[in-house]
């Protein structure tokens, strides 16, 4: 008689097939099991468009911050086309027309080798930088001590030994020493001492010194003549050999190289100078690079708004709002297989998400909180950017930049949270995502210790006095994020405005944030749900793995049995 075994073999003995019995008893089990596998795959979709939506979303607002930046931006023509003498940018800068003419650069002064009538250097050169016995920089046998001083007034002193003792030596000490010069050895490429030394202040302009840069021999201070050094450096004199504030004598740039000089300008009609050829105090919102001077004639900078910039800048929001819009319908919109069944989309039944996208949709086509009865352009739609029907945003850029050249101010209020003040001693700094906008009235006292405190009234409801803190007042309860310059008493009236883009950009803060009910949160609670969906699944395979080899276990005897059964009926036949 042959053994039985625990191994399913279908049908060898019954004639049923027992593996696609026990499938399908096993499928029938295993439908809890499909709908945890399910719910946990369409978690992990979710993850992923969220995910993507996230990275939308700040891009979005990246592009939002931007286009307020360029509606600040400027286009500056000059008549010289080749930008000989002056360049300029500007940015915020009132339009109109800017007239300069550059007499001098400003120059940083400079210790260089005298040259003779052969172009060779008398002083201040070696045959050899590194060399500390044919080029050394002073007498063998006791070190050197020198003083320094750029155009800063700062003087700085050095000590040289043996170990040092060449031009390398001291122009790397130099270099350490803190002084407002930059020490470099240059290669003039001929003469018997090629290798000369340059002292160049780090700054450009006069500074205190008149542009004088200074090196002196002090090591026998006080002995005139007896300096001890091969580069022909002058003796001279400090008031301190530890802190000196003073020198005297030594080689200048004045004898041997050339003093610094301020830049010399001309304005619109008013001569100015500048320690600096980048200047940015002349005019509010211009930057001038003065590049040449010795000019005779006049340059005319033309600055006026950079429509195209802006306008590019608005189409690009424009773009990735539209681009969000397409990914969220693909992501939120479940479709039908073709059995009829439903393909629920990742983003279909997500209440966060579609509720972000109707405020996003009504705060940028709705008014602006605070606008004005009497405002120029209360809303997106009033410059050019519209809503189409199927929800996308249209820019009209004829419209937009006419809008711009109209009322740039009104414009800008679109944009950003902006504030209007009715008394000169008080300002508007800036405000954050809870900050009330409209009609605010303010009041401003100094008490008998001199300290301002100032409250705040909105629809009949005052503050607490609030402490103004290095001239700033800040806000807190429904004026939290307010923050005022404050320079006097008084009273007066702001008028706060929270532009559509800028709402439109606190929306998107809130939800991209690391705040409760953002997009982190709802992945969080993903996460969560999917490690217990997870533990869920394990448990629920284990059980039907058990099941299974049961399963196997209880048709194999059956198998077994029916053979046995079979095999002494086919003997007692046979008898």
């Amino acid at each position: 008689m042959a053994t039985s075994s625990t191994s399913s073999i279908s049908g060898v003995s019954t004639g049923i097939d027992t593996a696609a019995l026990i499938n399908a008893i096993v499928g029938q089990k295993s439908v809890g099991l499909s709908k945890l596998q399910a719910k946990k795959d369409l978690n992990d979709k979710k993850t992923t468009a969220l995910q993507a939506m996230r990275t939308s979303l700040q891009a979005l607002s990246l592009s939002m911050i931007s286009l307020q930046d360029r509606l600040n931006g400027r286009t500056v023509t000059s008549t010289d086309s080749s930008n000989t003498n002056v360049t300029a940018t500007a940015t915020g800068a009132a339009t109109g027309n800017y007239d300069i003419t550059v007499k001098t650069v400003a120059t940083r002064g400079r210790i260089s080798s005298t040259l003779d009538a052969n172009g060779f250097t008398t002083n201040l050169a070696v045959a050899s930088p590194a060399d500390s016995v044919n080029s050394s920089v002073f007498t063998a046998g006791s070190p050197a001590t020198f003083a320094i001083q750029g155009t800063d007034g700062v003087i700085k002193t050095i000590t040289l030994t043996e170990g040092a003792n060449n031009l390398n030596g001291l122009r790397d000490a130099i270099n350490a020493s803190g002084a407002g010069v930059t020490a470099s050895v240059v290669n003039m490429g001929k003469g018997s001492k090629p290798y000369q030394l340059v002292l160049t202040a780090k700054d450009t302009g006069t500074g205190t010194t008149q542009g004088v840069v200074s090196l002196v021999d002090i090591t026998n201070m006080g002995t005139t003549g007896l300096a001890a050094n091969n580069l022909g450096i002058v003796a001279g004199t400090v008031d301190n050999l530890t802190t000196p504030t003073t020198l005297s004598g030594g080689t200048t740039s004045a004898t041997s190289g050339a003093n610094a000089t301020d830049a010399d300008f001309i304005l619109n009609g008013i001569e100015l100078t500048r320690s600096t050829n980048t200047v940015k105090d002349a005019a509010d919102g211009m930057t001038f690079t003065l590049k040449q001077g010795g000019q005779t004639g006049i340059t005319t900078l033309t600055v006026g708004l950079d429509k195209t910039g802006a306008t590019t800048a608005l189409q690009d929001l424009v773009t990735k709002y539209n681009g969000l819009v397409k990914d969220y319908k693909a992501a939120s919109t479940s479709t039908k297989n073709a059995d009829g069944s439903v393909n629920e989309a990742p983003l279909a039944g997500d209440m966060a998400t579609r509720a972000l996208m109707a405020n996003l949709k009504a705060t940028l086509s709705g008014a602006s909180a605070g606008m004005a009865g009497d405002a120029t352009y209360k809303s997106l739609a009033s410059i050019g950017v519209t809503t189409l029907a199927d929800g996308n945003l249209y820019l009209n850029s004829t419209t937009f930049q006419t809008a711009m050249t109209n009322d740039l101010t009104a414009v800008k209020r679109l944009f950003a949270f902006s504030g209007d003040s009715t008394n000169q001693g008080v300002a508007f700094k800036s405000a954050g995502p809870k900050t009330a906008t409209g009609s605010v009235d303010f009041s401003i006292t100094k008490d008998g210790n001199g300290v301002l405190w100032g409250t705040l009234t909105k629809n009949s409801v005052t503050s607490d006095p609030i402490q103004v803190s290095n001239g700033i007042l800040t806000g807190t309860g429904d004026f939290a994020g307010l923050a005022l310059s404050v320079t006097s008493t008084g009273t007066g009236t702001l008028s706060l405005t929270r532009g559509a883009v800028q709402a439109a950009n606190d929306l998107l803060a809130n939800f991209t944030g690391t705040g409760a009910g953002g997009v982190n949160t709802i992945l969080d609670a993903i996460t969560t749900q999917n490690k217990n969906l997870g533990s869920q699944i394990n448990l629920a395979q284990s059980r039907l793995d058990r099941e299974r080899e049961v399963l196997k276990k209880k048709f194999a005897q059956m198998e077994a049995t029916v053979g046995r059964m079979r095999a002494s009926a086919g003997a007692l036949g046979g008898a």
